[in-house]
């Protein structure tokens, strides 16, 4: 075989291949059209999530994971209305993530202050003086009774 006749056999298949390859390409291409977009818009959502539940958080005491949760759901059914029905639930909680430690560093997050639930030390220690409180004034009561037997006896 001489080597005219492999380029030849090269530059045929080459030129018999190429609408094949095209085609394959164009059509790979106008798939990852959908993959393109859903990466720029999954940010934007995430974002927005995020900050519509630390808005919640104001006036609501609500679980950070409670949040994160929330907000992947939040994402994921604005994903279905725009057309995307199959989102891979751990990639959305990255975009969360991701979009909670953007928004925190750059402040955005500092403007709504979170409500908290009351912490249960807090609620043993007030427990606890109360019934400090009520010991203490049983014991006042029960010294002036003592102090006037006392004074009845002399």
């Amino acid at each position: 075989m001489e080597v005219n006749s492999i380029a030849d056999v090269i530059t045929a298949v080459a030129a018999v291949s190429l609408p094949i390859i095209v085609a394959y390409v164009s059509k790979w291409l106008k798939s990852n059209k959908k993959a393109e977009t859903l990466v720029s818009v999954l940010p934007t959502l995430a974002k927005d999530a995020v900050v519509a539940m630390q808005k919640l958080g104001v006036t609501e005491a609500i679980e950070g994971v409670a949040k994160k949760t929330r907000a992947v759901q939040i994402v994921a059914k604005a994903l279905s209305d725009l057309g995307f029905n199959e989102t891979n639930e751990a990639t959305l909680a990255n975009a969360i993530e991701s979009a909670y430690a953007q928004l925190k560093a750059d402040g955005t997050l500092d403007a709504y202050p979170q409500a908290t639930k009351p912490d249960d030390k807090q609620e043993e220690i007030a427990k606890a003086e109360a019934e400090l409180a009520k010991l203490k004034e049983q014991e006042t009561t029960a010294q002036k009774q003592l102090d006037a037997l006392k004074g009845a006896q002399n």
